[in-house]
C-alpha cells in the first residue's frame, strides 16, 4: 500500500495563528448566535404582556356582557386576532430558539475538535492536518447557520 509523502510540520508560531484565527471563527458564531437572540426574546417578552393586556380585555367584555351583545362579540373577535397572531409570533420565537441550540451545539463541537486536535499529540500538526480541520469547523459552522455566510480563514 502507498503511504503519503510526509507533510512537513507547521511551526509553532504557525500553530498558534492557526487556533487564534479557529478561534476567533468560533467567538464570530457565538456571536452570531447570540445577536440572534435580541429579537426573539423581544417579541416572547412583549407576548407576555400582551397577555395581561388580553386578560384585562376579556374580563371588560365579560363585565360588558350584560349590556351589549355585539359589542363584546366586537371586542372579542379582536381580541382573538390579536392573541392568534402574538400566538405566532411566540412560536416562531421558540422555533428560533430551537436552531439557535442548534447552532451553539456546531459551536460546542468545533471547540471540542480544536481541543482535541491539539491534544491529540505533541509534534507540531502538519498544514493538511489544520486544513482538515479548519474544513471540518467550517462545515459545521454552515450546517448550524440560518444566517448569512461568515468568511472563515
Amino acid at each position: 500500500m502507498h503511504e503519503p509523502p510526509l507533510q512537513p510540520a507547521v511551526s509553532h508560531t504557525q500553530q498558534a495563528e492557526n487556533i487564534v484565527s479557529l478561534l476567533a471563527v468560533i467567538a464570530s458564531q457565538i456571536e452570531g448566535a447570540l445577536h440572534e437572540t435580541n429579537a426573539p426574546a423581544a417579541t416572547l417578552v412583549e407576548a407576555a404582556h400582551s397577555m395581561s393586556g388580553a386578560t384585562q380585555i376579556i374580563a371588560r367584555c365579560l363585565a360588558d356582557f350584560s349590556g351589549s351583545p355585539a359589542r363584546v362579540f366586537q371586542d372579542l373577535m379582536l381580541l382573538h386576532d390579536d392573541l392568534h397572531s402574538r400566538a405566532g409570533k411566540a412560536v416562531a420565537a421558540i422555533q428560533f430558539h430551537d436552531r439557535l441550540v442548534q447552532s451553539l451545539t456546531h459551536v460546542c463541537s468545533s471547540l471540542s475538535r480544536l481541543s482535541e486536535f491539539m491534544s491529540s499529540d505533541t509534534a507540531p500538526k502538519s498544514a493538511t492536518e489544520w486544513n482538515e480541520l479548519k474544513e471540518r469547523v467550517r462545515a459545521a459552522q454552515h450546517q448550524g447557520s440560518g444566517t448569512g455566510k461568515v468568511e472563515l480563514f
